[in-house]
This record gives C-alpha cells, structure tokens and sequence, in this order.
C-alpha cells in the first residue's frame, strides 16, 4: 500500500483570477481515512479585481499527499473572482492545468485540462479501488 501524491500546476499568466480548491477523499479498504483539502483564495468571488492584488504569490502550485490508500476520489473547482478585461469572448481562450496523481513512484495519471475562462472548471475524478 501506497500514498497519493496530487500536484496540479498551470503556468497561465493570470491565474490571479481564479480561487483554486482541491479536496480528496482518502479511502482504504473501503474505508475512507483521510479527507484532504486545500484552498488558495485570491479574492471574494465577484471582485472584479483591475490587477494582481499587492502580495500575490505567482506560485499556485497544489501538491498534496495521502495517507497509505487504496483509492481517492478528487475534486477541483476553480472559480473565477475576476473576469477577463475583455468583452470578446473569442479573445479568452481556456487556459490549461496540469494534473499528475502518484500511487507511491507509480505515475496513474497525467492529465491537460483546459480552464475555460469565464466559468472556471469541476472536476471530480475516482482513482484506484474502492472495495
């Protein structure tokens, strides 16, 4: 048995934008023992911020690690607080994320996922055995 090891990651320039929470449920044995959450809060949702807000860390890199586990199920909203400058919707393309999951060393997952813009993006995923 093994740890998870969750890391989700973008390089998109204006993530200041957007509130990011990832929570897992930890399960072993069909049990669940662990439930994880991480939240990066930028600003309230509707803020409508006009720049990078004084103190803001660039580095929004989530990285989370389990207990020894059988299965997790993921969740991930990111919400936009602020959104684009423009009116063109054609001009805010998603931008994309990555996500890894580790089970131990073994890599079970690699993923692009594309953030639209003006809505944000949920994701729920279920990784390895929940009997």
């Amino acid at each position: 048995m093994q740890p998870f090891t969750i890391i989700l990651d973008s390089d998109f320039s204006e993530l200041w934008r957007y509130n990011i929470v990832v929570m897992c449920s930890v399960v072993r044995d069909g049990e669940e023992i662990e439930f994880l959450k991480h939240s990066s809060e930028v600003a309230p949702v509707g803020a409508e911020l006009r720049e990078i807000p004084r103190g803001y860390s660039a580095n929004r890199r989530v990285e989370l690690r389990t207990q020894d586990a059988t299965a997790l199920t993921l969740y991930i909203y990111v919400m936009p607080h602020t959104l684009p400058m423009t009116t063109d919707v054609s001009a805010a393309q998603p931008f994309e994320m990555s996500l890894e999951i580790f089970h131990g060393a073994e890599q079970v997952l690699r993923k692009r996922v594309e953030v639209n813009q003006w809505s944000g993006e949920n994701i729920e995923l279920q990784i390895g055995d929940r009997a």
